[in-house]
């Protein structure tokens, strides 16, 4: 019995030491991973606040980003809203023409200026020998948009003035006429009608003609005091190059209506002569010819346009 309450006093003792030392321990042990987790937090909170800061930092940036493209597109936009206003915006427009026919050799050049909202039209016409004269002429005119669309009709009135130059009593003559442009896809319709007008000045003009008349055929001319003349041509593009068509010329004095001084008709072609280029080929026949012409007749042209 003794010894058994001695194990009993020797195992209270040791639970009583281990009662003692084991709490000690374990809370000494709680107290350094308590420690532990205070610094690791620390240093987690500083870590967030960096990302926190840099974060700032990129929406920061990202908004300045924003608003400059929000800049940039809109200059951008006004950019191309200006350059497709410059585009629309209709600029000088202008043609040069080297023809040859039964007047000689003679060119003609022209343009069209927008003026507010309008097209004032113009042109020069050269010709060294004109019936035996140096004639310069001067036409102006308005450019009248009568349909628009994919097919257009256009009316261009005028007025001329001429000289010869090869004097010093100009002017000799007044020109008005009309001008007709119809567009339509794959067709091209021409119509021109000039008077020519010498009697204003008192003096009357001479052309060269194709009548069987003896005096013609004498003297090669026939006076006449005031004139007119048209032209009218329809083609059709047959593909990019070649345009074919009938054209009909008509010249007739105003003193006498009722009798053709010319008149012929015959096929025009019109040939591209690469971008904005036509040589123009008429071939006709004239009905007021002379006895021993055949009648055919023509024209040639190329008309350059910017």
């Amino acid at each position: 019995m003794k010894i058994k309450a001695f194990q009993f006093s020797i195992i209270l003792l040791i639970l009583g030491v281990i009662s003692i030392f084991v709490p000690s321990v374990v809370f000494a042990d709680g107290h350094e991973t308590e420690g532990e987790i205070s610094q690791e937090l620390e240093v987690v909170t500083e870590e967030l606040e960096v990302a926190k800061e840099e974060l700032e930092q990129v929406t920061a940036t990202i908004k300045n980003l924003e608003e400059e493209l929000e800049v940039t597109e809109a200059k951008s936009e006004k950019e191309m809203l200006e350059l497709k206003v410059e585009e629309e915006k209709p600029g000088v427009s202008g043609w040069f023409q080297i023809d040859i026919d039964s007047l000689g050799s003679y060119f003609l050049i022209g343009a069209s200026h927008p003026v507010g909202g309008i097209s004032i039209a113009s042109n020069i016409y050269v010709n060294p020998d004109h019936n035996g004269k140096k004639v310069g002429e001067f036409d102006l005119g308005v450019t009248l948009p009568v349909i628009k669309g994919d097919i257009s009709l256009a009316l261009q009135p005028m007025v001329g003035i001429g000289f010869d130059y090869a004097g010093a009593d100009g002017p000799d003559a007044l020109f008005p006429q009309v001008f007709a442009f119809l567009n339509a896809p794959n067709i091209t319709f021409f119509h021109w009608t000039i008077a020519s007008l010498y009697s204003p000045f008192g003096e009357a003009g001479e052309i060269i003609t194709h009548t069987t008349s003896e005096e013609n055929v004498e003297h090669g001319t026939i006076p006449l005091s005031d004139v007119i003349y048209t032209r009218n041509f329809l083609t059709y593009s047959l593909n990019e190059t070649i345009a074919i068509g009938p054209q009909f010329e008509l010249l007739t004095s105003l003193d006498n209506m009722g009798e053709p001084i010319n008149l012929n008709f015959g096929v025009r072609f019109n040939i591209g002569y690469g971008k904005a280029n036509t040589l123009g080929i008429y071939v006709g026949y004239e009905t007021e010819k002379m006895e021993d012409d055949t009648g055919l007749t023509g024209r040639m042209n190329f008309t350059r346009f910017w």
